[in-house]
């Protein structure tokens, strides 16, 4: 029998002995154990009857090597529940001082991470523990570990712990890029428990754009394990206090310039939040016994409430065509939006969605038909992994010509080429019915007008009409100060750039007049329905657009 056999075959009883061998509840002592350094020393689950538990990690020296998980009542000290694990798993610390983190806030999931001594990591490895199945003390005849009470999760890099969801549905884990290069840039990147598939895109402080960089000193984390704060000493240069909302991933940046000069070593502070979760203090420890100096005297105080409040869009308003778009993020109404803001020559309804947060400043507005017959990208949307993405804020117009739509025309219901009746170069031109007729003065047809309603309501950053082409293949046409925008988008969805002047009364030619550095640039697509390919293309596009703006775009 291979000697991998006879350890598996004595697992069972060495687990029963290390278990038997918990002597007390704050300290965890094995004989023939190790503890893994950089681990925290367990993480508290407290309940709302009143009970709490404390989870551990032992680590006894076995080949292959094996990890323990015991769930400790600490009313009593008794083990309640166990599990092992195939290699050494820690319960991760967020930071420097140890403050532990893994556990969700509903006590269902527990996140660890494997102990390795390669620094850094080509691999890293996570374990993700259900909770409600467990292994009782002592073990039943026969009885096994359940096979789905455990995930295992690898990922190519070096990543470090930063916080779980309160349903334990995501964890949020720093990804270190230069790690011992002079530099600790990292990204804060989302990863799903249940896939095990990491988020495309790291997360972005809506707030700032300064990168991410430095080792965390502190952490903290609300009661009810929502919003989760660390305090980073900013590769020693500008420390910074960052706040996680963890359910939907947004991410505030508190820059702290002078921070560095009021302590002489960083790595002594520790950040605390009062019970109630609304005041986040940051404290300095005693060198000599690392125990807070005085709680009553922080160097700094936060107001959680203050920093977390969802901020006002500047174009809020309380009544009017557009008001559905500012209603506050909550249940049911978290990403997305819809109603009718006007309607056409012939009384059909147009209607405009919002994609992502309103309350972020840089929009983004999509035109996905201007002609009744080019209206291919009707459906095209910025979905990041087939949902809206909670860090822009796109609005989009679906069809803004249905009469045109419904009678397989180019022209509205009275015969008006649309994209000739705008006023920067308008020109009478044909009559009605006749291709491109531009009606009998601008702004003569209801579509027009809402289209101008809208964009001086929103007042986008950038704006993208979406047109079809009688034959050739896609590409972006821009003029002007619209050109890089334009460009750039090209480039994101691959596919060509051509820098042409805009015809006579025109929407974007309006647009570039009459909004000084606003973008405005025309997609033009083939005939015919889109292809999968370039559909994807484009959704990604506006995606990165949209995220992007949101960045840069405050006004």
């Amino acid at each position: 029998m291979s000697s991998r056999r006879q350890t598996a075959r004595w697992i069972p009883f060495l687990a029963f002995l290390i278990l038997a061998s918990v002597l007390a509840v704050a300290q965890v002592s094995v004989a023939g154990g190790i503890e893994a350094p950089g681990a925290a020393k367990g993480v508290i689950e407290e309940r709302g009857d009143g009970s709490s538990y404390r989870y551990v990690t032992v680590s006894p020296r076995t080949r292959p090597a094996l990890t323990i998980v015991e769930r400790i009542d600490m009313s009593d000290g008794a083990i309640d529940r166990w599990w092992y694990l195939r290699g050494s798993y820690v319960i991760p610390a967020v930071a420097f001082d140890g403050s532990a983190g893994g556990l969700s806030a509903n006590g269902n999931a527990l996140a660890l991470v494997r102990f390795t001594r390669a620094f850094p990591p080509r691999r890293t490895k996570l374990a993700i523990l259900d909770t409600d199945v467990y292994l009782s003390h002592p073990r039943r005849p026969g009885q096994r570990r359940p096979q789905h009470a455990i995930r295992y999760l690898s990922l190519p890099g070096y990543f470090a712990f930063q916080a779980i969801s309160p349903n334990g549905s995501k964890v949020y884990l720093r990804h270190y890029r230069t790690h011992g290069r002079g530099s600790d840039d990292f990204d804060l990147r989302a990863l799903d428990t249940r896939s095990g598939r990491l988020a495309r895109r790291p997360l972005a402080a809506s707030n700032s754009e300064r990168p991410l960089a430095g080792l965390p000193i502190s952490a903290a984390s609300g009661p009810d394990g929502r919003w989760a704060y660390a305090l980073y000493d900013g590769d020693r240069r500008l420390p910074f206090l960052l706040a996680l909302d963890t359910v939907t991933g947004r991410l505030i940046r508190v820059d702290l310039p002078g921070l560095e000069r009021l302590v002489a070593n960083p790595y002594r502070l520790k950040l605390r939040l009062d019970q109630a979760g609304r005041r986040l203090a940051v404290l300095p420890r005693s060198p000599q016994t690392g125990r807070i100096l005085n709680p009553a005297e922080p160097l700094l105080a936060v107001n959680v409430d203050r920093l977390t409040r969802e901020p006002r869009s500047p174009t809020a308003t309380a009544s009017g065509p557009l008001a559905f778009t500012h209603t506050p993020r909550g249940p049911g109404n978290l990403l997305l939006r819809e109603g009718v803001v006007g309607r056409s020559t012939e009384g059909r309804a147009i209607r405009l969605r919002q994609l992502g947060d309103p309350a972020i400043a840089g929009r983004v507005l999509v035109f996905g038909c201007i002609h009744g017959d080019e209206c291919a990208a009707r459906g095209i949307e910025p979905l990041a992994n087939g949902c809206p993405d909670p860090h822009a804020n796109v609005f989009v117009v679906p069809n803004l010509d249905p009469d045109g739509f419904a009678a397989a025309t180019r022209l509205n219901g009275r015969g008006v080429d649309l994209n000739r009746n705008f006023p920067s170069g308008w020109k009478p031109i044909g009559r009605r019915g006749s291709a491109e007729h531009s009606g009998p003065r601008p702004f003569s047809e209801p579509e027009t007008r809402l289209a101008a309603r809208i964009i001086g309501k929103l007042r986008p950053r950038v704006t993208i009409w979406f047109h079809q082409i009688r034959s050739g293949g896609p590409f972006v046409r821009a003029w002007g100060q619209s050109a890089p925008a334009g460009r750039l988008f090209a480039q994101r969805a691959r596919i060509p750039f051509r820098l042409m002047r805009w015809p006579a009364g025109t929407g974007p030619n309006w647009q570039n007049h009459r909004f000084p550095g606003r973008a405005a640039y025309v997609v033009e697509l083939p005939r015919g329905p889109l292809s999968p390919s370039l559909a994807g293309r484009l959704s990604d596009a506006l995606d990165r657009v949209g995220r992007w703006e949101a960045r840069v775009g405050e006004d």
